[in-house]
């Protein structure tokens, strides 16, 4: 009933009422070459089972191999022989153990900031965060290329919201610029380290700069570079010597870290403040024992001898692969001189959904797995196949997956 008193009506089945997306998914899957969703029946890195066939895995997160690695996977085993499969409750409540506890303080101490709070995953981490610190009474000036998850958080919070064009500092300076005569409660500048889809980093020193300037708060998601850059695999924040310009630094345990899970990391008032206030925190049962246990574990390898070689061997292979795919101009998209010269994200811009769905399925059958990014993921009418580098992929894999790869693409870039 309407608030007029009408009723309303529905043309059609609602069962069959399906978006355009649906439809086309839907048409994919009846003649097997849906892209997504599809089932992994086995996992031998840098190897996966797809389709009834071994393919080479150049579509993980998991960026050092810590996913597999034995002494994290042991250290899962035993968290969950002693306290269970889960937590059962909100961190809030009853979720909050002692592998929580211990975790927060590693986190913390590893990056140098006051105090760590876990969530259970990294979209919720995100999106806690911000609507915990943000409200209507703020302004929130995004990357136009930052995570999903930020922009939610955004959204949810009902912020005030301003983008800026990707990594250009200039046209952070002229967002911020528009609001120079409004007082709001708190601003909040949010970026990425490394862009997920377009392996490109952000220039943090720039913007802890600009951030100065106009006194606002700078949350950094380093979601795809904590293990991958820096001494320690702290990120980019770390390489660049930025880590304590920035406010609210948050991270991911699903990517190189290699389990599940997300943190932030800040001053103990920024900390408390998100604890006591981030909804998806206080209304998610915690992470469980055995991810929690293996994050851990994962750090204390990222941090020593054996996690700077294996960072060494995803420097050496993303090289290699971006110099053996250079004929599909995969330059790497650097905005400013002092960002790091490689990444271990690659995307390859096909211009055309249809044309990626086709060569991911053609990528497929030849036995490369990659992954296919299209609207939201990427802007609408910009598809990529990402090519995600490990450091367990060897010289003569990547030479053969190149090779693949450029030889099933050049037709597409072509046609184009």
């Amino acid at each position: 009933m309407g608030s007029d008193g009408q009723k309303f009506s529905v043309t059609g089945d609602i069962s069959t009422d399906v978006s355009e997306r649906v439809a086309m998914a839907r048409h994919f899957s009846a003649i097997g070459q849906m892209p997504f969703f599809q089932e992994i029946s086995s996992v031998n890195p840098p190897r996966v089972g797809v389709r009834g066939r071994q393919c080479v895995l150049l579509g993980s997160n998991s960026y050092i191999g810590l996913s597999t690695h034995p002494d994290v996977v042991a250290a899962s085993v035993r968290a969950t022989e002693e306290f269970g499969t889960g937590t059962t409750g909100s961190r809030l409540l009853n979720g909050t153990y002692s592998l929580h506890v211990t975790l927060e303080k590693t986190i913390a101490g590893w990056l140098g900031h006051d105090d760590a709070v876990v969530f259970t995953t990294g979209y919720q981490t995100n999106v806690g965060t911000i609507q915990g610190l943000i409200g209507p009474d703020c302004l929130a000036v995004v990357d136009s290329y930052a995570h999903a998850s930020i922009r939610d958080g955004v959204r949810l919070s009902r912020a005030v919201e301003e983008r800026f064009d990707h990594n250009d500092v200039a046209s952070l300076k002229d967002a911020l610029a528009r609001h120079a005569g409004t007082t709001f409660r708190r601003i909040l500048v949010l970026v990425d380290s490394l862009y997920s889809m377009e392996g490109s980093t952000a220039p943090l020193e720039q913007i802890i700069s600009v951030c100065k300037d106009a006194g606002a708060l700078l949350m950094v998601d380093e979601a795809h570079g904590i293990g991958v850059f820096g001494p320690t695999g702290a990120g980019l924040s770390e390489l660049t010597g930025t880590a304590q310009d920035i406010d609210v630094l948050m991270g991911s345990l699903s990517k190189a870290i290699g389990g599940l899970g997300g943190f932030v990391a800040g001053s103990q008032d920024i900390i408390d403040e998100i604890r006591f206030s981030a909804r998806s925190l206080w209304f998610s049962t915690s992470g469980t024992p055995g991810a929690m246990a293996a994050a851990a574990a994962a750090i204390d390898v990222i941090r020593s001898g054996e996690g700077a070689e294996r960072r060494k061997r995803l420097e050496r292979n993303a090289r290699l692969m971006r110099e053996c795919l250079r004929p599909l101009d995969v330059e790497l998209n650097r905005p400013d001189e002092d960002s790091p010269d490689w990444s271990p994200i690659i995307p390859i811009r096909l211009f055309d959904e249809l044309r990626t769905v086709l060569s991911w399925n053609n990528l497929s059958d030849a036995g490369v797995f990659v992954t296919p990014a299209i609207y939201p993921a990427v802007p609408v009418g910009k598809p990529v196949l990402r090519v995600c580098m490990t450091s367990e992929l060897s010289v003569d894999e990547i030479r053969w997956s190149a090779q693949t790869l450029a030889g099933e693409l050049s037709w597409a870039l072509a046609a184009a």
